[in-house]
Order: structure tokens, then C-alpha cells, then sequence
């Protein structure tokens, strides 16, 4: 039997790709586990796009474009700029990539086979990266405009409508990957990445039985900030925030996570933020977490995992 600590992330978007492409490099004595939302899910343009999937991906194999945050590196946008109604940026070997996605998974295969497939491809070694379910789940938004998928929201929309309600399609009989159960039973450490809560953390954790497991176990829990001084790392995360009547900073993050966590990590610039903290029942760790290259993401995951020693 294996003595390595066994650590289990939850998070999907940039913010994850960044902490976990730190912590995949930081040091591989850990058994690691990193389980990703699927619910930004989108078929579009005949291909099967998954988003945080692909971020995450895409971040640790280090083949991402950096600049865009998304995407791959040195790609071409030439069939969506072929045609002025395409609004979903993807670039053309993006695009080839996920035909062949869609293309395997309408033949059987499932999406946690298709990872692992993609995974040894890019070399992606001594880790697990597990999607949330291979079930259909959708997140689906209410505007004043009326229901929008969440991609058209963030790209066709440009996030400028008001948000009234959010809704997990399909969630109710979406059954979470077996992976997903094992792992948080066997964890030594939790975190949750700096990733939106309401939109990359709740599809995870509102599956069947995945939310009292991780409120059941003895693992040290961690939560990351996805905000900084009251800015987001990125995307519309404050007017989530906002939607749900919790304070646009990380007081508001502290509340989110406060029966989910024992630690929430914050950045040194929030440091006044360390009473709220507290009593709201966490306790605060203060690093460098604005993960602008590798060597803060690395120290960011030095310092997390220095906590289960």
C-alpha cells in the first residue's frame, strides 16, 4: 500500500488550470486527484466542448495560450471568424480536438475514458483528473433577457445581463463518478480551487451524495480565494456574489465555504479581512495567490501543502 498523502481538488476555469498546473508541479509525493466541473458542458458548432475540462487540461500539459487563458497556444480562429453568427471562440485545432471528442463519446465511449485517453497523449503523468460525472449536466442562467446556457452568458452576452437565477440541468439524475467518492473518502487534504463557487464548485458538490462525503470527512479542507481586494481572477464571479447576497470580497468567500472548510487562503493585500474571517469560523492563510506565472503557483502550492505536516 501506497504511504502517499492523498490530495483532492474540486475548481475547473483558469483559476483551477493555474493552481493545479503549480501544484502538478510542485512535487509528485502526493497522490493527486483533481476533479473537474462538467456543467459549462456545451454542444456547439457539432463538436462536444468542455470547457473547465479542456482549461484544466490544457494548463497542466502546458500547451494552454497563455495570454487568452484558455485555448491553445499558437492556434488559428479561422472557422469561426469564417462566419459572422459563430460567437463561441474556438480555434481550429481546438476544434478538431473536440470533434474527436464528440465523435468517440456518440460512439460509447465515456468522457472520464476520453480524459485518461487525452491525458496520456499530452504526457500528463502520476496524477488523476476525473470529470465531476459522465452524466449530461447543464448550467443553465435566468437573465432579464430570459434562460441562456452558461457559455452564452460569459461569451455570447458578454456577462452584461442581469442574473436572476441559476439552474443545474439534469442534475438531479446525474450520478457523480464512482472516482469522485472514492477520492474524497480517501483524502488527507481537500482544497477548492480559486475558481467560481456558484458556477464550477456547486455542479460538483450538489451531485448526489458528494456534498456529505466531504462534509463526513477527516480531511484537512482548504478553500482558495478566487478574489483579490474585491477584483476577480476572472469572468463575472461578483455579480455571482451579488446574486446570492454574500459580500463581493473574500468575506463573502469565507461565508460560502465556512461548512465546507476549516482554512480559506487569501492574499497578503487582504489581510484586514482576518477577523471577519475568523469569525466567521475559518482560518485565514495569507500567501501571494494572484498566480500571474508558475513559480506563484508552485510557492501557492508549497505553502497549501506545508498544512499536512
Amino acid at each position: 500500500m501506497s504511504n502517499k498523502k492523498t490530495i483532492t481538488t474540486f475548481g475547473g476555469g483558469v483559476g483551477a488550470g493555474k493552481f493545479l498546473r503549480g501544484l502538478y508541479n510542485f512535487n509528485k509525493e502526493f497522490d493527486l486527484r483533481f476533479i473537474v466541473n462538467t456543467s459549462d458542458d456545451i454542444d456547439i458548432y457539432d463538436v462536444r466542448v468542455s470547457p473547465d475540462i479542456d482549461s484544466v487540461l490544457y494548463w497542466i500539459s502546458g500547451i494552454v495560450d497563455k495570454e487568452r487563458g484558455w485555448g491553445l497556444k499558437n492556434d488559428n480562429f479561422e472557422m469561426v471568424n469564417s462566419n459572422k453568427s459563430y460567437w463561441f471562440n474556438l480555434g481550429d485545432k481546438d476544434l478538431e480536438y473536440n470533434k474527436l471528442k464528440k465523435k468517440l463519446l456518440d460512439q460509447g465511449l465515456k468522457l472520464n475514458e476520453f480524459i485518461k485517453i487525452k491525458m496520456d497523449q499530452l504526457e500528463i503523468n502520476n496524477i488523476s483528473i476525473f470529470p465531476m460525472t459522465n452524466d449530461k449536466v447543464e448550467t443553465y442562467l435566468n437573465l432579464d433577457i430570459g434562460d441562456a446556457h452558461i457559455q452564452e452568458f460569459l461569451i455570447k452576452y458578454k456577462m452584461k445581463p442581469k442574473i436572476n437565477d441559476i439552474k443545474f440541468r439534469g442534475i438531479q439524475d446525474a450520478k457523480p463518478l464512482s472516482e469522485v467518492l472514492s477520492s474524497i473518502e480517501s483524502s488527507d487534504m481537500i482544497i477548492f480551487c480559486p475558481s467560481n463557487p456558484f458556477i464550477s464548485i456547486d455542479p460538483i458538490i450538489n451531485l448526489q451524495g458528494v456534498r456529505d462525503q466531504i462534509e463526513k470527512s477527516k480531511a484537512i479542507k482548504i478553500a482558495i480565494s478566487p478574489i483579490v481586494n474585491g477584483i476577480a481572477f476572472q469572468g463575472p464571479i461578483l455579480k455571482f456574489f451579488e446574486l446570492n447576497s454574500l459580500p463581493p470580497s473574500v468575506e463573502g468567500v469565507a461565508e460560502y465555504y465556512k461548512n465546507l472548510a476549516q482554512y480559506i487562503v487569501i492574499d497578503k493585500s487582504d489581510y484586514d479581512y482576518k477577523g471577519k474571517i475568523e469569525k466567521i469560523g475559518l482560518l485565514p492563510v495569507f500567501d501571494n495567490i494572484k498566480m500571474v506565472n508558475d513559480n506563484v503557483s508552485i510557492n501557492l502550492a508549497t505553502t497549501i501543502t506545508k498544512i499536512l505536516y
